[in-house]
């Protein structure tokens, strides 16, 4: 954001600010993954030059709270990036929940979560780390995997057969012959023992949480849901 006269653009300190706020500007406009890339860069550099010394150190949250107060775009461009996630998040939960069939509410991020997230992003820029990506994403997605897994796993205990049949489809009928408990008189179903075996329950919320965790990527959760039942229920079955 150059000025049209012979003053020319903002030297010294004030000059990292300035890219920040034009950056963030045409963020704001553009609104596009590239322009927040552009704007991140921007608020490492600005963030950078307020630290002096302390550049290349991962700061605490008092300083983080102080860079704020001294850099409200870099604040800004915090809450923008979280919000952004928040969306991402929420649709995300959506999406599962809605391929499950279940009738309770899809979950979103809670305050606590919204808050390490805040400072996650904080931290991401000060300073920049050149894998901010790689990082900061399964961060982000492992803030609410083990809440979300939980609620997942108590809806699952609640659901009947229809769902498993729907869910793992043409597994169905191999994770029934292997994991079912088996009466007197007949073969139960799997909503028979992840209801009443704590132990199936168990592995099936660690098996969501590290799912969750990963990128929940909805064409691997078949093979997550049929490894928690042959996890708990093979070995027995063989022994």
């Amino acid at each position: 954001m150059t000025a049209g006269n012979s003053s020319g653009p903002p030297e010294g300190p004030a000059q990292p600010a300035v890219a920040l706020r034009t950056a963030l500007e045409r963020y704001e406009s553009a609104r596009s993954a590239a322009t927040l890339d552009v704007a991140f860069v921007a608020a490492a550099r600005a963030v950078a030059e307020r630290r002096g010394d302390r550049a290349n150190e991962p700061p605490d949250v008092t300083e983080i709270e102080r860079l704020f107060e001294e850099l409200p775009d870099y604040e800004a461009l915090v809450e923008v990036a979280v919000a952004e996630t928040e969306r991402s998040v929420r649709a995300a939960g959506a999406r599962l929940w809605e391929w499950f069939e279940f009738e309770t509410s899809p979950p979103t991020w809670n305050d606590g979560e919204r808050s390490r997230a805040r400072l996650l992003v904080a931290c991401a820029c000060a300073p920049l780390d050149e894998q901010v990506v790689g990082w900061l994403g399964p961060r982000l997605l492992k803030l609410s995997a083990d809440r979300w897994a939980a609620l997942l796993t108590a809806d699952l205990r609640r659901a009947d057969e229809d769902l498993w049949r729907r869910v793992l489809a043409d597994r169905y009928e191999s994770v029934w012959r292997r994991c079912a408990p088996r009466g007197r008189w007949r073969t139960r179903e799997l909503a028979d023992l992840i209801a009443k075996d704590d132990a199936t329950a168990a592995a099936m919320q660690r098996r969501l949480s590290r799912w969750l965790s990963a990128g929940a990527d909805i064409a691997r959760l078949p093979s997550e849901l049929e490894a928690a039942f042959v996890q708990t229920r093979t070995p027995h079955r063989l022994a």
